[in-house]
């Protein structure tokens, strides 16, 4: 019985080790605009932004063409509006990175004549 519970506990720590492996190693990785998108929508932009950013919800438009990511980390840290200030326990600067690698993924939309009129 003590051996089964210290096999427990070794296989649980080695799960927990992979679990938490690709956690580390994608904050490495660099910005990732996948990895931005998710946290985009898990931490509500979206609601304010629309899923690509377009706004006008009630947030601005953020893309495409986003801002430089400085000036969006600085912004998120500090809003100057209605939007909730997100501190860096919440939104990690990692994680502003990624959200910024998403926006700027976001292709430019289709010409709004060219899509009436037809090209």
């Amino acid at each position: 019985m003590n051996y089964f519970r210290l096999n427990l506990t070794v296989t649980s720590i080695a799960g927990l080790v992979v679990l938490m492996t690709p956690i580390v190693s994608s904050a490495a990785d660099g910005p990732n605009a996948d990895r931005g998108f998710e946290t985009y929508m898990r931490v509500g932009c979206f609601e304010c932004h629309g899923t690509v950013g377009q706004g006008p919800i009630s947030g601005p438009k953020l893309a495409p063409d986003p801002l430089p990511m400085e000036a969006i980390r600085a912004y998120i840290r500090t809003p100057a509006e209605v939007m909730p200030p997100y501190v860096e326990s919440v939104l990690s600067d990692a994680d502003v990175a990624d959200i910024h690698a998403y926006l700027e993924s976001i292709p430019e939309g289709p010409n709004v004549e060219d899509t009436i009129l037809g090209d």
